[in-house]
């Protein structure tokens, strides 16, 4: 009876995993800087979502049901490959000779490179927060650490860029501005 459940609660939720799965990719990416180990990180959320479908109370925390098994996925790949992973960029050489699109390129790699910078406890806090917009309170649910750590990682992650950023060269960023997202 329970596999009956969980076959009519995975295909209820598979258009919601569906309209997800850009975004848990974005963050997986965020987190590990490579392609195809984001994608399997997204595959294996999907997986373990749709196994345990049935176990989902409240189809309202579905964000946060989904980021807690794909935070889960990615700590246990660094549990099995090692924290010593070698992440490498790959670089797009394709990308059109505009001055305006390389100056914007330019600004995405320097916050790419500031972000991937930062140590693994502050990055998924500031992935989380800044660029899939959770709120401190969800961030603390899928972390599983308590939301006051949650502000101090996020607070010392968005010190920790700005820092880098400022480092780069004041000229080329003066004239933009760091915003705070909550």
């Amino acid at each position: 009876m329970k596999i009956v459940k969980n076959l009519v609660a995975a295909f209820s939720l598979k258009t919601e995993f569906a309209a997800r799965r850009n975004k848990l990719y974005r963050i997986a990416y965020s987190w590990c800087h490579d392609p195809a180990l984001a994608d399997d990180l997204v595959q294996e959320t999907i997986y373990k979502a749709l196994k345990n479908a049935g176990g989902l109370r409240d189809t309202a925390t579905i964000d946060t049901w989904l980021y807690r098994i794909l935070f889960n996925c990615w700590h246990d790949y660094l549990r099995v490959k090692g924290r010593n992973v070698e992440f490498v960029e790959i670089h797009d050489d394709d990308q059109a000779d505009h001055t305006e699109s390389y100056q914007q390129s330019q600004i995405v790699r320097r916050v790419r490179s500031a972000v991937e910078e930062l140590p693994a406890t502050l990055r998924e806090v500031v992935t989380l927060a800044d660029f899939a917009g959770f709120s401190y309170a969800e961030i603390a649910d899928i972390t599983d650490v308590p939301i006051g750590t949650v502000m101090s990682r996020l607070f010392r992650a968005r010190k920790n860029l700005k820092q880098q950023l400022l480092e780069f060269g004041s000229d080329d960023i003066s004239e933009f501005k760091l915003r705070r997202v909550k």
